[in-house]
């Protein structure tokens, strides 16, 4: 049996929270495709918005540089800005990174209770494998799809007392004293088993993205782990470098 999650209460105005969120639905298949945007009247037709309504989500959309807009001629999308809005270095809850997107997100918690640190996990955190912890598995939806699984790992302490609900985060903090301040994160590649197939509903042996995290407190104690398996066809990510000077061929 699953529980689904709420999601977070949007802050402002719910309608123009939506506007911008299908927006960004047309904003994608954009991208995808090449083309410029649908024309203002069409746009406004199909999200069932004001003209006002769709101009401000788009004035934040181009703040952000997603779109361009030029007086008399198409919007159009930089692809390379819309991949900036979800980024490896980032961290932020699978639900606001689907948002971002403009899917409908919510997620589940498939299976929650009290156990002992997977060996996998107790040799990077440096615990005894025998030690007490709390695992939980989650998933994620984007709209009709399984965008992401994660099994999270919070070791314990004896007299520990766990709280139907409580995020991963809050759990170690209350747990140790102390917030995961980083995370050391680790991206690979997976072909999906037959169980982690049938959680994402999708045949076996379908590549998917992983990211094994460590979340660290400011002692340096390792307070959390997690491996998480995304959907690639859902969410790509991106990483920003800096190219340090001289620069060379310009």
């Amino acid at each position: 049996m699953t529980t689904s999650l709420p999601l977070p209460s949007p802050h402002g105005d719910r309608a123009a929270l939506r506007v911008q969120h299908e927006l960004l639905r047309f904003v994608r298949e954009a991208a995808d495709s090449g083309a410029p945007l649908p024309g203002e009247l069409e746009l406004t037709a199909r999200l069932g918005c004001t003209r006002q309504q769709l101009r401000n989500a788009m004035s934040s959309l181009e703040a952000q540089g997603i779109v361009r807009r030029r007086q008399g001629t198409v919007t159009t999308v930089d692809p390379v800005a819309l991949r900036l809005s979800v980024r490896l270095e980032e961290q932020f809850e699978h639900t606001d990174l689907l948002d971002r997107l403009g899917y409908r997100a919510r997620v589940e918690v498939l299976s929650s209770g009290a156990s002992t640190l997977p060996p996998q996990a107790a040799a990077l955190m440096e615990y005894p494998a025998a030690m007490p912890a709390m695992c939980a598995r989650k998933r994620w939806h984007a709209d009709d799809a399984i965008a992401m699984v994660a099994d999270d790992v919070v070791p314990l302490k004896d007299d520990t007392e766990t709280r139907e609900g409580e995020s991963i985060f809050d759990l170690a903090r209350r747990v140790w004293g102390e917030p995961v301040i980083w995370e050391v994160s680790t991206p690979g590649v997976a072909l999906l088993g037959d169980e982690m197939a049938s959680i994402f509903a999708l045949p076996p042996g379908t590549p998917v993205m992983t990211f094994e995290l460590v979340g660290v407190g400011a002692s340096g104690r390792r307070l959390m782990y997690s491996l998480e398996y995304h959907n690639p066809a859902i969410a790509s990510y991106s990483i920003v470098r800096t190219v340090r000077p001289p620069w060379h061929g310009a």
